[in-house]
């Protein structure tokens, strides 16, 4: 979260807006529209204020924080902290699309965003840039209905989210032009930077058993019967104690009565959960 940042003139007012009214901010924004780009400015803002800030990060594509797949938390309380990006809290969605997976978008997001109310006096939650049709209606409503900010924060560069907008009420709405600096990343650059965070993070992978019995496997949100799916190797999973993902893993074999995967993780005690998603690596 180092990279220069060259803040638009109406941003100033609203860290103003922040700093006095606090609470949660859900920010939308079309893909590119330089959304992230904006809550890092916030967080450095807020932080030299001496206010303790939150970062939900649930663009699961293009994460900044955690990993692609994945919906992440981090709260910021000092300049310093603002450099390491590893986060606090994940949350394992399993796909880089959010339409196939709405409703563990929403979930994950309020997991996320209710964990992060107890320990900050602002919360900025960063979403996908699916803003249109009937499926970025659903997913963008539903977390506002779910989560009920105190602000949206709305950066277009025309007006492609005011048929979202007219559905919110009772919600202070702040409207932002897209930064002028927030350029277009081709999807080769987009495979590339998800390829680069995977490779960091099973940079030094260990292969880990247990049994069937030991854990109870999800998919979608569901629990199933591992036997019942035909999961291929290089499957990437979440190994989770309950509903808060502990770390990834990539599934090796379910064979017989055991599930063997690779994962950086230290010790596999208290996973009693395992999460399947759609993505291979």
């Amino acid at each position: 979260m180092s990279l220069e940042i060259i803040p638009e003139p109406e941003w100033k007012e609203l860290v103003k807006e922040l700093i006095k009214h606090k609470g949660t901010a859900l920010l939308l924004g079309a893909t590119d529209s330089g959304k992230s780009t904006l809550a890092r400015y916030l967080i450095r803002e807020l932080v030299s204020k001496d206010i303790k800030v939150s970062l939900v990060d649930s663009d699961i594509g293009q994460s900044s924080l955690g990993l692609p797949g994945t919906i992440s938390m981090k709260t910021f309380s000092s300049p310093e902290e603002i450099e390491e990006s590893s986060p606090e809290k994940i949350f394992f969605v399993g796909t880089f699309n959010p339409a196939k997976k709405i409703h563990l978008m929403i979930d994950g997001t309020k997991r996320m965003a209710d964990f992060s109310k107890a320990n900050s006096e602002v919360v900025l939650i960063d979403t996908t840039g699916l803003i249109s049709g009937e499926v970025g209606i659903a997913l963008k409503n539903g977390k506002i209905k779910t989560i009920k900010p105190e602000h949206i924060i709305a950066v277009q560069r025309h007006d492609e989210l005011e048929h979202i907008m007219t559905l919110i009420e009772d919600i202070h709405i702040h409207r932002i032009k897209a930064s002028r600096t927030a350029k277009n990343r081709s999807r080769e650059s987009r495979i590339r930077y998800r390829k680069e965070k995977f490779n960091d993070y099973f940079n030094k992978p260990e292969v880990a058993e247990f049994l069937l019995n030991d854990a109870t496997f999800f998919y979608n949100g569901k629990p199933f019967r591992p036997k019942e799916m035909d999961f291929k190797e290089g499957t990437l999973i979440g190994l989770n104690h309950n509903e808060d993902t502990k770390a990834l893993g990539i599934l090796v074999e379910i064979a017989n009565n055991s599930i063997t995967f690779k994962s950086p993780i230290k010790s596999i005690r208290g996973i009693n959960r395992v999460v399947l998603g759609d993505i291979a690596v």
